[in-house]
């Protein structure tokens, strides 16, 4: 073979390799590219922000604590819920479904903290803090009542609540106030049996009204209301000529009830006179007095905003 051929194979050799090796070097280059956009992206904007789910349990936590702090409610329920979503098996996902159902109770979320806590409730019903979800639950209830003359659902609902909290958990650091609470609650069912007793009896379904009159005497007794619904017991019944049964009402009144305001009415339809014994019953709140008791029920709500926040540390 001439040197000539040998020297035409070799180029012809160099030549067929030559591609490939340049494409062999355009991944590389790519990548180098990549890297050195990347950099200059980073010394344009700053690096990018860590992604949420790189956030520890522990972290997640703490920056709900912080924006309860600063009474950013949503904020802390965001992490909360995050923390329970990302991390199922994290020992703190049951204080933070605690916690994310006061950041909602809070947040006046009412139906939605109702949820989380029946929701810890269902899950953990033994757990040492089922009293706290007990009483936020019926709190929950409770600060959605309407007024006596609308639907009182919410209100039996917070009673019943606070009836459980104080029968099965009577050692509870929560029970004085749910006792209380259950005072509020029974003032204001009794309240609207009276108002429906009384709308009644003012349009002359007698009938009824008796019916919505001895409910309130049996089932809310104590509740401030006794003296006026036997008062409008016995006329009820002395209009449907039950004399006998509506004497015995009206009776009542005189003799249990000698200082309230129907006392004199109920003794002038007895024909008796009337004996008062021990002190004079409060009158009823007046225009001013009722502009003050709002007031103050203003003021009370605002107080128990500040306890709730503070039992959440």
């Amino acid at each position: 073979m001439s040197a000539c051929q040998s020297l035409g194979r070799s180029g012809t050799g160099e030549r067929a390799r030559s591609p490939r090796l340049r494409h062999a070097w355009l991944p590389l280059l790519g990548l180098c590219l990549l890297l050195q956009g990347c950099a200059i992206y980073d010394y344009l904007y700053g690096p990018p922000p860590r992604r949420e789910g790189q956030r520890s349990d522990q972290e997640l936590l703490r920056s709900a604590e912080v924006a309860m702090e600063r009474r950013n409610y949503a904020d802390a329920h965001k992490d909360l819920q995050r923390l329970m979503n990302q991390y199922p098996d994290s020992e703190l996902v049951t204080s933070a479904r605690l916690a994310s159902a006061k950041a909602l109770y809070l947040e006046k979320k009412y139906d939605e903290a109702r949820a989380e806590y029946q929701r810890f409730l269902d899950l953990h019903p033994q757990h040492e803090r089922a009293d706290e979800a007990h009483y936020y639950l019926a709190m929950s209830y409770l600060r959605q009542t309407d007024s006596p003359d609308r639907d009182q659902s919410f209100t039996r609902k917070a009673l019943d609540g606070f009836d459980l909290l104080i029968n099965q958990m009577p050692d509870s650091q929560y029970s004085p106030d749910a006792r209380e609470r259950r005072v509020q609650c029974r003032r204001k069912l009794a309240e609207k049996e009276l108002y429906v007793g009384t709308f009644y009896f003012d349009r002359g379904n007698y009938a009824a009204a008796v019916g919505r009159f001895n409910s309130l005497l049996a089932q809310y007794p104590g509740a401030g209301f006794d003296d006026v619904a036997l008062y409008y017991l016995g006329e009820s019944l002395l209009k449907l000529e039950q004399k006998d049964e509506a004497r015995a009402a009206l009776q009542r009144v005189v003799q249990e009830h000698s200082q309230s305001e129907w006392a004199p009415r109920a003794a002038e339809r007895l024909g008796v006179t009337l004996v008062r014994i021990g002190p004079p019953k409060p009158k009823g709140p007046g225009p001013i007095d009722r502009m003050w008791v709002g007031l103050k029920e203003t003021w009370d709500e605002m107080v128990d905003t500040m306890k709730d926040y503070k039992d959440f540390h």
